[in-house]
């Protein structure tokens, strides 16, 4: 939450947490049978996840994250969704979702989301094998301190195939030149001419790398550490997001239950002793 905020997203927007909005795992369900199991196995960004994890013998909770998610997506009815390179797959299983319920079901309760693709469409992790992930600790967090980014940042993996120090650098396919790109892209000819012609070292480029990546977070951090301080508002902030979502996905899962036939606003259930 504090991170969201960090980066600049602003209080009014409706943040909230996933298991407080029950109406969600509703929603799941209902999309479940319009999603085959064959199609879900063939879901390239689920795939390359398993075989990240070593999952063998996926449950069905990890198979159908996709359409977990795209009852994130419809319950809200939104029609723009910011991903990464990688949850493209998850969009289009969203569209997929749209056209099934709206054709199964006869009217056109949802609309088909757009993916919002960034400048950067994935960002490799510190272990130049992978996504950055928390649970592959190969990631640096808005939350880690100066000198923890830079620890982080010399042990990642840069050029495998320079040898040595005196050896020509492959910037194009070096994990540290991605982040210089990335977050300092004035100085990449530079970097590239130097890395080419074994002027610059691995250690002194991550080093820098460091240096200008702590300047680049600096601002988010400050911004962030101040949220932070204020644990009371940060809660008051999610709590109006959750009860603002929850109204949303009130209104979408009545238009659902209707179009589905399966609503009874007149029916009452009450406890008895």
């Amino acid at each position: 939450m504090c991170d969201y905020l960090g980066v600049g997203l602003r209080p009014e927007n409706t943040f909230f947490v996933q298991s407080q909005v029950p109406e969600l795992a509703e929603l799941v369900m209902y999309f479940s049978f319009l999603v085959t199991l064959a199609r879900l196995q063939r879901n390239p960004t689920v795939k390359d996840e398993a075989k990240t994890y070593g999952v063998t013998n996926m449950s069905y909770g990890f198979l159908g994250y996709p359409v977990s998610q795209a009852a994130d997506i419809l319950a809200f009815k939104a029609d723009l969704i910011p991903v990464g390179q990688d949850q493209l797959p998850h969009i289009e299983q969203t569209r997929e979702i749209v056209r099934s319920f709206n054709r199964t079901f006869g009217r056109e309760v949802f609309t088909l989301p757009q993916p919002l693709v960034g400048e950067v469409p994935v960002l490799v992790g510190t272990d130049g094998d992978n996504k950055m992930s928390k649970s592959l600790d190969n990631f640096v967090a808005f939350a880690h301190s100066p000198e923890e980014t830079e620890r982080r940042i010399l042990n990642m993996v840069t050029d495998r195939k320079r040898a040595y120090r005196k050896d020509p650098g492959h910037p194009d396919e070096c994990f540290a030149f991605k982040y210089w790109s990335i977050f300092s892209p004035s100085d990449t000819p530079v970097v590239r001419q130097e890395c080419e012609s074994a002027t610059r070292g691995c250690k002194d480029c991550k080093a820098q790398l460091a240096s200008k990546l702590n300047e680049h977070l600096a601002e988010i951090r400050e911004r962030r550490q101040q949220y932070a301080s204020q644990p009371d508002l940060v809660w008051d902030i999610l709590a109006t997001g959750i009860k603002r979502a929850r109204a949303v996905a009130v209104e979408t899962l009545t238009e659902v239950r209707e179009a589905m036939k399966i609503a009874f606003p007149k029916l009452q259930i009450k406890g008895g002793k």
